[in-house]
């Protein structure tokens, strides 16, 4: 067993994701231990009211590259990883769903991308996506939106995993408790004139459970623009200004 400090941490929220978190888990532990990569995987509780705090129980118990963060409420997406970003020891530190719809061998492209290119954040950009129109449509909407308003350099805002230095995690700050939180981390990256790396990925269908993606998400994603557009780039926490939607 290796028991050095990990290169890679990888928080993954968890809400309700009973269906999915083991597979996930299983094919992520496989996909980085065959690359050699010194890891850890982060997994947020992220105030699930179905089995899913008990399974991750179990699953840190079979391993000692999983370490368990629980919060008790959920308050958003950004507020499960901020939450599992503070307990993590890598050099490395990146953040992605647990819904299994980015395939584990692209992860490790993101992160050896980020240290061949020397990219202080490197993330996906999903150029195909199979889970469905509605979802398909705001993801468009909102890049297109987003891209013209912030005059960013970077497409597919909301592409995860993103994968940064530690010391590029340590200025940025984050304080979004919702989805936003990805648009937060490459705003303040720009912002910071930090260097920023893409890897295109195929984007799969859910396997099982559900999104709760709707078009009301437009909205909530407007608000959030328009808040952030008026505060400017901001370091210091404001739990007011986000919501809780699922991303595009």
């Amino acid at each position: 067993m290796d028991t050095r400090e990990p290169k890679l941490s990888l928080v993954i929220p968890l809400y309700n994701e009973q269906e999915n978190v083991e597979r996930v888990v299983a094919e992520l532990q496989q996909a980085l231990e065959q690359e050699h990569i010194n890891y850890e995987l982060v997994l947020v509780d992220n105030g699930s009211t179905d089995n899913t705090g008990l399974l991750l129980t179990q699953l840190a118990k079979k391993s000692p590259t999983i370490k368990v963060v629980k919060v008790d409420q959920n308050q958003g997406y950004g507020w499960g990883i901020i939450n599992g970003l503070r307990w993590a020891c890598g050099d490395y530190l990146g953040f992605m769903g647990g819904d299994g719809q980015i395939d584990p061998t692209d992860v490790v492209k993101v992160y050896h991308s980020l240290l061949e290119g020397h990219y202080q954040l490197c993330k996906v950009k999903r150029y195909h996506r199979a889970d469905g129109l509605i979802r398909k449509y705001v993801s468009h909407i909102f890049n297109i939106i987003f891209v013209y308003t912030f005059k960013v350099n970077v497409g597919d805002i909301n592409g995860s995993p993103k994968i940064m230095s530690r010391k590029c995690y340590e200025q940025l700050n984050l304080s979004a408790k919702d989805w936003f939180l990805d648009a937060e981390v490459v705003l303040k990256s720009q912002h910071l004139n930090y260097s920023i790396g893409e890897v295109p990925v195929m984007f799969h269908r859910r396997m099982g459970g559900s999104s709760s993606v709707r078009i009301s998400t437009i909205w909530e994603f407007f608000k959030n623009i328009f808040l952030y557009r008026k505060r400017g780039v901001c370091y210091e926490s404001s739990d007011s200004l986000w919501g809780e939607r699922d991303p595009a």
